[in-house]
């Protein structure tokens, strides 16, 4: 473990890991060391993020306590209306406060570290009107990376409640991306579900999909808790395991960009509005108890 002011290195065999607890708990790099050099697992943070605190750009974050958009910032939850102030440059509010809040760490070894952050809600315009802890731990061992979020509601009544991770994964060509789900959402103009409708052959994952010329921005539902990104030049597999109330799975393939996202979600996008939807995936959590999810990524070879 190599330790700085703002980023924490762990390392177990050949793999490194680099963490930047400040800037939205969120990991910068993680990397596996081969005779031919190393092979970057995770999308490697930006020189703009390493030196700021711009989340989106690092590796991966967590989503804490809600993930992807709330439409409007606006919703109902046991006969509260709720209004929260939109991120700047979208009409919606984004992936919740763990990404764009500074994590304090809590304990760290040569290739495990724990963060966390509470907030407290106060009577401003624009905050969420609960308070919670949450705690993300990370640790590397011999077959890949752990990621382990808690969530625990101190307020005195139910808080609406969904946990996530955002990881960017490196995509060199011939890319494949396999996962277990049953049914995608269409989007709006600005990225809200509109349709919910069978899966179309180019995006079915359940057989397979190359991602070199695949554009998405979707939430998919339906979904086991598993998902493989096949790297064939490299001879390289990553298999990722939800464990916990996982459904939906977010993939995020911007055209012409060199990585993708395979978000584990326990809930839908803009989910506290679609209360009509048996999957929506909204916890309520009631006061004192603790929302834990856990996530595997394991390395392997073709």
């Amino acid at each position: 473990m190599i330790r700085t002011a703002t980023i924490i290195a762990l390392r177990h065999g050949p793999m490194t890991l680099t963490a930047a607890p400040h800037c939205g708990g969120s990991l910068a790099s993680w990397s596996l060391s081969t005779t031919d050099g190393p092979v970057e697992l995770f999308r490697r943070a930006s020189d703009r993020a390493l030196a700021g605190d711009f989340a989106p750009d690092m590796a991966c974050f967590p989503l804490v306590p809600f993930s992807n958009r709330i439409g409007g910032g606006r919703f109902a939850f046991q006969g509260r209306d709720i209004v929260l102030t939109p991120d700047p440059g979208s009409p919606h509010r984004i992936h919740g406060h763990g990404w764009a809040t500074p994590w304090t760490v809590e304990a760290v070894a040569d290739d495990a570290l724990r963060m966390g952050f509470a907030h407290r809600t106060t009577q401003r315009t624009g905050d969420w009107p609960w308070s919670y802890r949450a705690a993300q731990t990370v640790a590397l061992d011999g077959d890949g990376l752990t990621v382990r979020l808690d969530l625990t509601n101190d307020s005195d009544s139910d808080m609406p409640s969904g946990l996530g991770l955002h990881p960017y994964f490196v995509k060199p060509p011939g890319s494949r991306v396999t996962a277990d789900v049953r049914a995608v959402w269409d989007n709006d103009d600005t990225i809200l579900p509109r349709q919910r409708r069978p899966l179309p052959p180019a995006w079915d994952f359940r057989h397979g999909v190359v991602m070199d010329d695949v554009a998405l921005d979707n939430g998919f539902t339906g979904w086991n808790g598993t998902a493989i990104l096949d790297r064939p030049r490299e001879r390289l597999r990553l298999t990722m395991l939800a464990d916990g109330p996982f459904g939906h799975l977010i993939v995020y393939a911007p055209p012409g960009e060199p990585y993708l996202c395979l978000e584990p979600v326990t809930h839908m996008t803009d989910a506290l509005n679609r209360t009509d939807e048996p999957d929506a995936g909204v916890i309520a959590l009631p006061p004192g108890e603790r929302l834990s999810v856990t996530v595997r990524f394991l390395v392997s070879r073709l």
